[in-house]
Order: C-alpha cells, then sequence, then structure tokens
C-alpha cells in the first residue's frame, strides 16, 4: 500500500512539473519581443521649459519620455495632439519615471510666457511635462536630424509645416516608436508600448 501511495505522490508531481513548464513555455511563447530601436537622441541641446527653467537633454537621462514638435498658434495638428497628450500625463501622473516634451517650431512667438498660457491651458503636471522653447536652428536641427521629423518654416501667409508624431524614447535614450498624435489609437497603443518599455 505504502508503495501504491508512493507511486502516486511521484506521479503527481511529475504532473505538475509538466503543468508548470507548460505554462511557462506558452507564455514565453506569447511574450511580445521588444520594440524595435529607430535611432538615438544623442544630439546635447538645452531649451527653457514654461516655467523659466532650464531643460537638457540630461533632465530625460534614466526616463522615458514622449517627445513632440508643435506651436501655440497652430490652427491645424496642435490643439488635437496637445489633447491627446493629456492621456499620457493622465496615465503615468504619478510615475516619475515617465516625462514629456513639446518642443515649439516657433520659437520667436512661443516665449516663456506664451507656454506658461499653453501648460495651463492643458493642465501640465510640473516636472511632468515641459514646454520647451530656445533657439530656432537648433530645434529645427532637433526634429530633422535626431527625430527624422519634417519641419519647414512658415510665412506670411502659410502656417509652419510640421510632423503630428508622437515619439517615444527609452531611459537609454533610444527611439523605440512614433504614433500619430491625431489618432487616439495610436496614443492608446503608445501608453502600452510605454509600459513595455519600463518593464525593460
Amino acid at each position: 500500500m505504502r508503495g501504491i501511495m508512493l507511486f502516486a505522490w511521484g506521479l503527481l508531481a511529475l504532473a505538475t512539473a509538466a503543468f508548470v513548464f507548460a505554462l511557462y513555455t506558452r507564455q514565453a511563447a506569447t511574450k511580445e519581443p521588444p520594440l524595435p530601436v529607430m535611432g538615438t537622441v544623442d544630439m546635447p541641446f538645452q531649451f527653457t521649459n514654461q516655467w523659466g527653467e532650464t531643460v537638457n537633454r540630461d533632465t530625460f537621462r534614466g526616463k522615458v519620455w514622449v517627445a513632440y514638435f508643435f506651436f501655440t498658434t497652430c490652427p491645424s495638428v496642435c490643439p488635437t495632439m496637445n489633447r491627446n497628450a493629456i492621456d499620457v500625463q493622465r496615465e503615468f501622473a504619478n510615475n516619475p519615471e515617465v516625462l514629456m516634451a513639446g518642443f515649439t517650431v516657433d520659437p520667436e512667438n512661443d516665449t516663456v510666457a506664451q507656454l506658461k498660457k499653453w501648460a495651463d491651458k492643458h493642465g501640465a503636471q510640473r516636472g511632468k511635462w515641459h514646454f520647451l522653447t530656445g533657439d530656432r536652428e537648433t530645434l529645427y536641427k532637433l526634429s530633422r536630424e535626431v527625430f527624422k521629423l519634417g519641419v519647414q518654416p512658415g510665412d506670411e501667409t502659410h502656417a509652419i509645416v510640421h510632423s503630428d508624431r508622437l515619439v517615444l524614447i527609452d531611459r537609454q535614450g533610444r527611439i523605440r516608436g512614433y504614433y500619430s498624435g491625431m489618432d487616439k489609437n495610436a496614443v492608446q497603443q503608445l501608453l502600452q508600448d510605454i509600459y513595455r518599455v519600463l518593464e525593460e
């Protein structure tokens, strides 16, 4: 009788081990691959945010952050982009590991005071969501050469042409994704991908 009991317990142990192994294998097989690396934010920069504080590349070092380009008098894509960006702040409001940066493409008009009004309008959380202004040449170089986003200066009759993309950057300063700031579904995908990058 004792031998039968030991045999039964042995079978149970083997069955349990087989189940755990199968579960682990299934999870490993269904785990999503890491997001691709699409570039690196390797250009030094220094700008001023809506609170008159100096913000540079080191501000974002070791953080996961979302960047995009806009201007406050934009009549088309910028209002929608910024409204959708609020979803990012709302989702990660209590997580100091996630930051946001909106770089103006119209620094002559987007002064610190103007950006402060814009930030207040969108409920920007201090230390979380930076609206940045500074040297036009540096801003445009950052957009074109680092983030690979087109930008074209405007004239008296045309608004500045710029990208509607929100860009996800990881803790190592690597670009991990581009998302349409005009599309709520794309922004929801961005939120999911931020969680993925945070877990890396």
